[in-house]
C-alpha cells in the first residue's frame, strides 16, 4: 500500500505524523511525506523520503503580524475561542494562505504517484481536497487537544475556492477517521455548531521533538526538584516577545529547585545571566529530558504539553494564543496542572503556582492518571492496520511463524 503523508512547512506540523509513519514504513508500505519545499530538510532529517511540493509562505511573519495586532487591545492575555469564533471564516486565513500555495504542487505529485490513502496534518487543507480529487480515503491526524477541530465550521466556506476550481462537491475535511494522539479524557468534546461527526482513532502520542543528543548529565541524580522552562519552536518564529523564558527562569530560580532551560538556538540570546541553578540545553529532545523532571513551566504549545503528558509530569502553562488557552484549560480541568494568564504571570504568580506543582500530591496523581490512560491507547503500529482497512483489496497475508 502506498501512504502519501502531508503536512504545510512548520515543523511542530509534522512532527506529531512522524511515528505513524516510521511504523507504516516498518509494516512494509511505501510512504513518502509531501510537504513545502522549507520543512523538506527537516522531513529528511526525521528519516522519512520527502517529496517538496508547491512554494513557501512567511507564516511566521504572517503569524506575528497577527499577534501583534490582538495585543494592541492593551492586554497581553489571548482571547477565548467564543470571542475568536466571532471571526468567523477568517479563522481559516493562515491554513487558507497555505493550501494556495502547496495545492497544485500536491495534486501534480499524488496524481502521479497515485497513493492508496492521504494522512494529512489537521491543518493540511490541501491533504483532504487533493483526496477527494483522487477518489481515495483522507485520515486526518492532530497534533493532541484538537483545537482544529473547532475550525470545522468555517472550513467548508473557507475551502469553496478550491473545490470549485477543482469542480469537487463538498469535502469533509474530517476525514474519513481522525487519528488522535490524545487521552479521551484530555479531548475538546463535541460541538454542536460542528457539522459533522469526528470519528476518532485514540493513539499513543510518541513524542518526536526533532534528533538531538541528551547531555551527559541526565544520567546523574537530580540537585533537588528538578524543573524544565521551556517556550518551544515557535513563540519566536512568531514574535521574539512573546519569549518570556528569561523572566519566568528568574521568578523561579530561587524556590530552591534545579532549573533545565530549553531553549531553541534563535532563542539562547534572549537570556541573560542566569543562577547557578540553571542550566541551558539547547535543542535537547524534550522526551529525554522530561522524564528526570518533577514540574514543567511552558508556553503550552501541544508539542510541549503532550510530550509531558507523555512523562506524567505536571504543568503550569502561561498561554499567549487561544489555540494554547484552550489547551491550557482543557490540562487545568484534568487536574494535571495550573495555568496562568499573561497579565497574572508575575514572578509572585509563578513561584506559588510552581510551589502547588512541587508540594501538592493531587497534581502529580491527575499527572499520572492522564499517563496511565495514554499509555492504554493503541500504538502507531496499532494505527496501521486500521489503515490498511481503508483500501480495499486482499486482506494482507498474515506473519510466518518463526522456525
Amino acid at each position: 500500500m502506498r501512504i502519501l503523508f502531508t503536512a504545510w512547512g512548520w515543523n511542530t506540523c509534522y512532527y506529531p505524523l512522524v511515528p505513524l509513519a516510521w511504523s507504516a514504513r516498518a509494516a512494509g508500505h511505501e510512504v513518502v511525506v509531501a510537504t513545502q519545499p522549507g520543512l523538506a530538510a527537516t522531513v529528511q532529517r526525521s528519516g522519512l523520503p520527502v517529496a517538496a511540493v508547491g512554494t513557501d509562505v512567511d507564516a511566521g511573519a504572517m503569524m506575528g503580524g497577527f499577534l501583534r495586532r490582538l495585543t494592541d487591545r492593551g492586554s497581553r492575555n489571548p482571547p477565548g475561542w467564543e470571542e475568536m469564533r466571532r471571526f468567523g471564516v477568517r479563522n481559516c486565513w493562515l491554513n487558507v494562505a497555505v493550501c494556495g500555495a502547496m495545492a497544485e504542487g500536491l495534486w501534480e505529485f499524488a496524481s502521479r504517484w497515485r497513493p492508496d490513502v492521504i494522512v494529512h496534518e489537521a491543518t493540511t487543507y490541501a491533504g483532504p481536497l487533493v483526496a477527494a480529487r483522487l477518489g481515495v480515503p483522507a485520515v486526518r491526524h492532530t497534533w493532541g487537544i484538537d483545537y482544529a477541530y473547532l475550525l470545522r465550521e468555517f472550513e467548508e466556506e473557507a475551502l469553496a475556492p478550491f473545490r470549485e476550481a477543482w469542480d469537487l462537491g463538498p469535502v469533509e475535511t474530517l476525514g474519513a477517521l481522525t487519528v488522535d494522539p490524545c487521552p479521551p479524557s484530555l479531548q475538546l468534546p463535541e460541538s454542536p455548531a460542528v457539522p459533522a461527526p469526528v470519528h476518532r482513532l485514540p493513539m499513543r502520542y510518541v513524542p518526536y521533538n526533532g534528533p538531538g543528543r541528551p547531555p551527559r548529565w541526565l544520567l546523574e541524580p537530580a540537585r533537588g526538584p528538578r524543573v524544565c522552562v521551556t517556550w518551544g519552536m515557535s513563540s519566536g518564529r512568531f514574535d521574539p516577545g512573546q519569549v518570556v523564558i528569561d523572566q519566568v527562569i528568574r521568578a523561579v530560580a530561587g524556590l530552591g529547585v534545579e532549573v533545565v532551560a530549553a531553549v531553541a538556538p534563535a532563542d539562547r540570546d534572549l537570556l541573560g545571566p542566569l543562577p547557578s541553578n540553571v542550566r541551558v540545553c539547547e535543542d535537547i529532545p524534550l522526551h529525554t529530558l522530561l522524564p528526570t523532571c518533577d514540574a514543567l513551566i511552558s508556553q503550552g504549545g501541544l508539542g510541549t504539553l503532550m510530550t509531558a503528558l507523555a512523562a506524567g509530569v505536571p504543568q503550569v502553562v502561561v498561554p499567549q494564543t487561544t489555540d494554547r488557552l484552550v489547551n491550557a484549560e482543557r490540562l487545568t480541568r484534568s487536574g494535571a496542572g495550573l495555568h496562568l494568564l499573561p497579565d497574572d504571570a508575575t514572578p509572585a504568580g509563578l513561584r506559588a503556582a510552581l510551589n502547588r506543582l512541587l508540594t501538592e500530591p493531587a497534581f502529580r496523581a491527575a499527572a499520572r492518571r492522564l499517563k496511565a490512560e495514554h499509555d492504554a491507547l493503541a500504538t502507531p503500529g496499532d494505527v496501521v492496520g486500521a489503515l490498511e482497512r481503508l483500501v480495499p483489496g486482499p486482506t494482507p497475508p498474515a506473519p510466518s511463524r518463526p522456525i
